[in-house]
């Protein structure tokens, strides 16, 4: 299914960076509506202006926030640049009537495409943040940067949701506010300060070209699940995985929890979480557990067992802050946090597990950095990822 439409402009409702929001007239048998359409393009729309859209998710009823998605105008009088960019060829959605060409980091005509060729380039011990949902986001980064204000911290975007990472208000207003030093967009994802063709290049842009102290890598907003073990956006976070350990980072798994899904399936710890942890990622994380000090903690005990005793991962726990933490966070930060159309006062427990997960990082990477000049460029193996949660455990860094 693809629904196309045109549409006349009325106004430009809002104008951010990498993205606009017009009003639009449509028109059909029925009568015709007023509809919200993004535009990712940098080009002027004025009243009156013929587009032709994409209407698909929404006559779907899908998750996008009510919105269409320009495709271009329909007068166009001459051929447009509307996504100008400096020396790229390597064209991103590839094949498609949107592709387009970005300024890929590695390629031969970039200035960093030197360091690229290094074939002992790594990531130094970097920790990387990884998590399923792109909501967990604005609480992970705030709750890095309040701790540690001079950190720079980068988000890496991989391509298993959204591609465009315009699409994303939390990462317009991290970036806004400070919080976030810079984005990487890696695959088919694109938009961000810098692209990468893959996930290995784009991590390592973000340590060696944005000079990140610590990385953040979740999916970008809009994934999809289909109840199944195998048909989930989230699964490609074993990729993420298995490319920060053997880039020789530090990777921090954040497991999806909830228990204010009404889904048996992702109630408490997500099957999305036990699929990726127990069998797709063939490399040892760093899995931050959550205390929640009630009966919470024996049913993610129960879930968690068989993970457990499989052996491949090491488990870190963390006392998770108080729900009056998450509500002093958001109301500095001006969005709201919700996951999964759910406020964080319906369902704290992903937000206050992002929090526990964040500290363990922060409080991480003294030890990472006394220890990463024995072996820069040496994969991240178990022996060295239970050396650091033992450091964080006998220490009693844990939030």
């Amino acid at each position: 299914m693809l629904r196309l439409a045109v549409g006349t402009v009325q106004k430009v409702l809002e104008k951010q960076t990498g993205m606009q929001i017009l009003e639009v007239r449509t028109e059909s048998v029925t009568g015709y509506k007023m509809e919200r359409v993004l535009s990712f393009l940098q080009e002027d729309y004025k009243s009156g202006d013929l587009l032709l859209i994409n209407t698909t998710a929404v006559r779907l009823e899908l998750g996008t926030g009510g919105y269409h998605f320009v495709v271009g105008k329909i007068t166009q009088p001459e051929e447009t640049d509307v996504l100008p960019n400096e020396w790229g060829h390597v064209m991103k959605m590839r094949y498609s009537p949107w592709q387009l060409a970005v300024d890929s980091v590695e390629e031969q005509a970039s200035p960093y495409h030197p360091l690229f060729v290094q074939e002992d380039l790594s990531l130094q011990g970097t920790p990387v943040l990884i998590s399923e949902l792109h909501s967990l986001l604005p609480v992970a980064v705030l709750a890095l940067h309040i701790k540690n204000p001079n950190a720079r911290i980068v988000y890496v975007m991989p391509d298993g949701a959204s591609l465009p990472i315009a699409l994303s208000q939390h990462v317009h207003q991290l970036k806004g506010n400070g919080s976030l030093a810079a984005t990487v967009t890696t695959g088919h994802a694109w938009g961000g300060d810098r692209e990468s063709l893959t996930i290995h290049s784009g991590l390592l842009a973000a340590r060696h070209v944005e000079h990140a102290d610590i990385i953040v890598c979740m999916l970008g907003p809009g994934v999809a699940g289909t109840g199944t073990p195998y048909g989930f956006s989230g699964i490609q976070l074993a990729e993420v995985i298995h490319a920060v350990a053997t880039l020789g980072g530090t990777p921090f798994f954040i497991p999806r929890i909830s228990f204010g899904d009404p889904r048996t399936r992702h109630y408490g710890v997500s099957h999305h979480t036990v699929s990726i942890l127990n069998r797709f990622a063939l490399c040892p994380a760093l899995v931050t557990i959550p205390i929640f000090r009630d009966e919470r903690d024996e049913v993610l005990s129960r879930q968690m067992k068989a993970i457990e005793v499989a052996g491949k991962h090491i488990f870190i726990k963390g006392k998770v802050p108080d729900p009056s933490e998450l509500a002093s966070l958001e109301k500095g930060y001006g969005l709201s946090f919700s996951t999964m159309g759910r406020n964080w006062q319906e369902d704290p427990a992903p937000f206050q597990t992002a929090w526990m997960a964040a500290d363990l990082v922060e409080n991480s990477l003294g030890y990472i950095f006394q220890t990463v000049n024995d072996a820069p460029h040496s994969p991240a193996s178990s022996s060295t990822l239970e050396a650091l949660g033992l450091y964080l455990t006998r220490n009693e860094v844990q939030p």
